[in-house]
């Protein structure tokens, strides 16, 4: 995503067109001079966005990338859990996954997973999700059917000379079929994949790998899962999002059953929803593959179910939606990026953004950024801001990576100054790859020199 520059080509005709009035006197009848007014950010008018919704919720088919992204806070009585179910097709790159994540703040404890989906068995880029407008809504990863939906490789052995045969028996499905990755410098597995799902699979199979020339080599069958729906004629409101995560360290199984209706006017980022100010493609034949989308449901009034562990809690909360859609970076040079995602208790919603071609954030050091805001009433605006990590870091035991667990956001032109901090530290989707950081957080501080707080979100991935 390339954050363009807001310009206020519309304030100049602004101060114009008020100028009559600024000298008005106010109720109380004083015949003090009355100071003229600064004008303010120009909001983006509505004849500029480039989203079209509901025809944007949908699948488009042809976009190098598309994903449809839930967050937020969720209040189970008084303990509160931050949540993450994200569904992603990166199409270019002939792959789709799928990572989900809950954080229970009272306990200090953090679950999540991340699923790949290949082609052509596990993932179509054409169908994985809902294209058709005149449709019902639906996004799937992984089938809710069929309880046979990932490969774990739970130990690599050694001494293998080349990949081993990966056979999967019982669970009282048929047609199967995996892949074992052999790292030939070590003469170790690398990984195992699921290739196709199969079908009928009413348990968990038993997956044996068996030749290759090496020993010790061992994997399991997981469930997880994925799918979204909702109504054709507003897919905003009574949305269901189903999932399931079998925690990669703990094995304890999490299940999702949540229902979401947005209330109120969609965050279109950027203004327009589309990167690139007014330079963006408007062909049709190649605007997917130039032109990055994206905007948020930053009102789902949501409530359901969340089962840890065979513990079921009803769950409620105001959460957040993004969907992003188009081009998005490449494997080879992939776009790095930090958000900090802001649900204000005055209505107030942003948006705040920084790309890096290298490097990460540096502790107490000021950096240019970018937010879109959004009153309650839907008027948005896209201003210039500044970060700043702030406090603490956090060091994952198993990436190795440090990830800032704090952030001071200044918007000069809302005169605003807003703190946003992670609830807990251990927040990650370890991906080998690329470590990312997804932490449910609060934000407290000032906006328009008022006193303000409420739910935020921390993403990192750098």
């Amino acid at each position: 995503m390339t954050l363009h520059r807001r310009q206020f080509a519309l304030g100049a005709a602004y101060a114009a067109a008020m100028a009559p009035f600024f000298g008005l006197a106010g109720c109380g009848g004083s015949d003090d001079p009355v100071p003229v007014p600064v004008p303010g950010p120009t909001p983006i008018p509505s004849s500029a966005v480039q989203i079209r919704l509901p025809a944007d919720h949908y699948l488009h088919r042809g976009a190098p990338t598309e994903w449809w992204w839930h967050i937020g806070t969720l209040k189970a009585g008084t303990r509160t859990f931050g949540f993450e179910i994200n569904t992603a097709s990166f199409a270019k790159d002939g792959f789709a996954f799928s990572q989900i994540m809950l954080s229970d703040i009272a306990n200090n404890k953090n679950y999540q997973r991340t699923t790949p989906y290949i082609p052509p068995f596990m993932f179509d880029a054409d169908n994985w999700a809902q294209s058709d407008v005149t449709k019902d809504w639906s996004v799937k990863l992984g089938d809710p059917a069929n309880k046979l939906s990932a490969l774990e490789l739970t130990n690599p052995g050694s001494g293998y000379t080349s990949a081993p045969t990966v056979q999967i028996s019982g669970g009282g499905g048929v047609l199967a079929s995996g892949i074992a990755v052999l790292d030939g410098a070590t003469g170790k597995v690398a990984n195992v994949v699921l290739f196709g799902a199969g079908v009928g699979y009413t348990s968990l199979p038993t997956v044996t790998l068996v030749g290759g020339g090496g020993t010790g080599a061992t994997a399991k069958a997981l469930f997880t899962y994925v799918t979204m729906d909702a109504p054709w004629a507003d897919p905003s409101k009574n949305m269901k999002v189903k999932a399931a995560l079998v925690d990669e360290a703990t094995g304890t199984l999490v299940d999702f059953d949540l229902k979401l209706s947005q209330n109120g006017p969609p965050l279109i980022v950027w203004g327009t929803g589309v990167n690139g100010g007014g330079s963006f493609d408007t062909n049709a034949a190649t605007h997917l593959q130039k032109n990055n989308y994206y905007y948020s449901l930053t009102r789902l009034q949501t409530s359901g179910t969340v089962t840890i562990g065979g513990e079921k809690l009803d769950v409620s909360g105001v959460t957040w939606m993004d969907h992003e859609y188009g081009a998005f970076g490449t494997a080879i040079n992939p776009v790095k990026w930090v958000l900090q995602a802001m649900q204000l208790d005055n209505g107030v919603c942003l948006s705040n953004y920084a790309t890096y071609t290298s490097g990460a954030p540096v502790l107490n050091k000021k950096a240019p950024s970018q937010v879109t805001v959004q009153r309650a009433d839907g008027t948005t605006y896209l201003v210039d801001s500044f970060l700043t990590p702030i406090g603490r870091t956090w060091t994952s035991p198993v990436s190795k990576t440090t990830f800032n667990m704090q952030f001071l956001i200044e918007i000069p032109s809302f005169n605003a100054s807003l703190t946003v901090t992670s609830l807990m530290d251990s927040q990650e989707f370890p991906v080998p790859t690329r470590p990312t950081y997804e932490g449910v957080a609060s934000v407290t501080g000032t906006f328009e020199g008022k006193t303000v707080s409420g739910t935020a979100w921390n993403e990192q991935s750098v």
